[in-house]
């Protein structure tokens, strides 16, 4: 109420008592249906403290500084007669988007910085957000911009939408949020307190999902020879042990991230003790979309922190327009020269470092690997339209505060 609605809500001031005694109600519902997580606040406390919050609400949502940058944005377009409200469709939306970016490009540098909230970029929101983030990944000494995002006045066009649409439904990892949705079924799977699976479900759902192959898959990526050069009867054990010593759901990495992932996205729905089946097929390209930018976003979201700045390098290289494949000596390269590089920061620069590094760069690759945001063809990487809109996504994530590089 005074943080995320101020920031990214509708512009205004809502009708505050009413809010609160809708909230009310909610949660009661919640509650009085078993559909609260056991760990929640209890509804009277949540009430207790949306009315503590609702006498300050209103200076909250009419402080232009506790506004996002997308929001800044929008209510410049309402004041140059630019609104988004009544759009036909996703494409008519993003028409009217790009009519306000260009007409905020248009305006003097003093003028946009001072109509710009503290927390919002100036200029192009897409362009710059992407700009600010490369500029954090590269070195203090600043590598020579290979990147080209956007054209000459910073803008970066969403991709074709059919085309997107295809990468989403034939990506693999969809396909496996499909199945364990499909297996969790409308009569539901047993969850902990935690909400996540109980052990044997949960390893039911390993063996189904055939997630020892992605597992497996990590682990060489990210051990090298180590595993490698195992006879295959031992790296066969090594797998098995690693089925069997997650004590919790939440522990199994290749599990946990279509879990988390289809939360997300509404594809499964949790009770007091209970997960349901909630897939609701999309039914246009547009649908598609929205339900690969979620998915992918819960990925990235969710990923191990030292994961996050490889993955965005990487969707980020592919940004650029004249880039037909990204060889990957040249993206370890980077991570190599990267100041968010652990090794660098330790001063290790001897050939065992590189290789660790190497390792763990391709290790953070695999995190993504089964979304389509690439294509693999041998030593390279090559950009898809969706890989394109996540990373026009993940820039949006890094500049609110969501993802941390």
């Amino acid at each position: 109420m005074l943080v995320r609605w101020p920031s990214h809500g509708p512009s205004g001031v809502p009708d505050v008592d009413r809010l609160v005694e809708t909230l009310d109600s909610f949660w009661r519902f919640l509650r009085g249906t078993g559909r609260m997580a056991s760990s929640s606040a209890d509804p009277r406390e949540l009430a207790k403290e949306a009315r503590r919050a609702a006498p300050r609400m209103p200076d909250a949502c009419a402080d232009p500084t506790r506004h996002g940058a997308a929001k800044s944005l929008v209510e410049f377009g309402e004041s140059i007669g630019l609104t988004l409200d009544g759009a036909g469709s996703m494409e008519e939306l993003n028409e009217r988007m790009q009519q306000i970016v260009e007409a905020w490009n248009a305006l003097p540098d003093d003028q946009r910085i001072a109509m710009s909230s503290p927390s919002a970029h100036q200029g192009s929101l897409r362009g710059m957000a992407s700009t600010d983030l490369m500029a954090s990944l590269r070195d203090d000494d600043g590598l020579e911009d290979v990147f080209g995002l956007g054209d000459e006045d910073g803008n970066i066009p969403f991709a074709d939408l059919s085309e997107v649409a295809a990468d989403v439904r034939a990506a693999p990892f969809v396909q496996q949020c499909r199945r364990l949705v499909e297996w969790v079924g409308e009569r539901g799977r047993e969850i902990t307190s935690t909400e996540v699976l109980r052990l044997a479900p949960a390893r039911e759902a390993y063996d189904l999902l055939g997630l020892s192959e992605w597992e497996r898959e990590a682990d060489r990526l990210a051990y090298g020879d180590l595993v490698s050069e195992l006879p295959l009867e031992s790296q066969e054990l090594w797998v098995a042990a690693a089925r069997e010593s997650f004590r919790s759901a939440a522990d199994c990495r290749p599990l946990h991230r279509l879990w988390t992932a289809c939360l997300e996205a509404g594809l499964l729905e949790l009770s007091r003790t209970r997960v349901y089946a909630a897939w609701d097929e999309p039914t246009s390209d547009e649908e598609w979309r929205h339900l690969g930018v979620v998915l992918a976003s819960a990925v990235l979201i969710h990923a191990a922190p030292i994961h996050v700045s490889p993955l965005m390098g990487a969707l980020l290289h592919l940004l650029d327009p004249a880039r037909e494949s990204m060889p990957l000596t040249e993206l370890e390269d980077w991570w190599w020269q990267s100041p968010k590089n652990h090794h660098t920061l330790v001063g290790r620069r001897d050939e065992s470092a590189r290789s660790w590094s190497d390792s763990a760069l391709h290790r953070a690759l695999h995190e993504m690997g089964d979304l389509r945001v690439w294509r693999r063809e041998g030593d390279a990487l090559l950009p898809t339209a969706f890989g394109h809109d996540v990373a026009l996504m993940a820039t949006t994530l890094v500049e609110e505060g969501v993802v941390d590089t």
